[in-house]
């Protein structure tokens, strides 16, 4: 069951709203409820984001900051520095990296995410 909630709109994005609702042929309160769900959704991705990165760095598997500034630093150069190494010392698939170790962690979709190096 939906729940009813009331928003403050500044008068000019009212106005808009309005518009965008004409000529989609959308009402307000679908546009609004849509806008809310997409925010919703991209907060607890981004979130969950950020615990998958805590995970990693607690677990030891981060690209250190100065190893990546000088791997960027070194781009476009005569003397280009290969890509720089997990903190752990091993090398990780993108896919695969710390699978074990962060097999707890869940993204909304339920899915594992692709991990990257931080």
């Amino acid at each position: 069951m939906a729940a009813t909630l009331s928003v403050r709109l500044k008068p000019e994005i009212k106005r808009k709203l309005s518009k965008i609702a004409k000529d989609s042929g959308r009402s307000a309160n679908f546009l609004i409820s849509d806008a809310v769900e997409s925010y919703v959704m991209d907060q607890e991705r981004i979130m969950a984001e950020v615990r998958q990165g805590e995970a990693q760095i607690e677990s030891g598997h981060y690209v250190p900051q100065k190893a990546m500034k000088a791997w960027l630093l070194s781009w476009g150069t005569d003397h280009e520095l290969p890509p720089p190494s997990c903190a752990c010392g091993k090398e990780h698939n993108d896919e695969d990296l710390c699978r074990c170790k962060l097999s707890g962690l869940r993204w909304p979709d339920g899915g594992l995410g692709k991990f990257a190096n931080t």
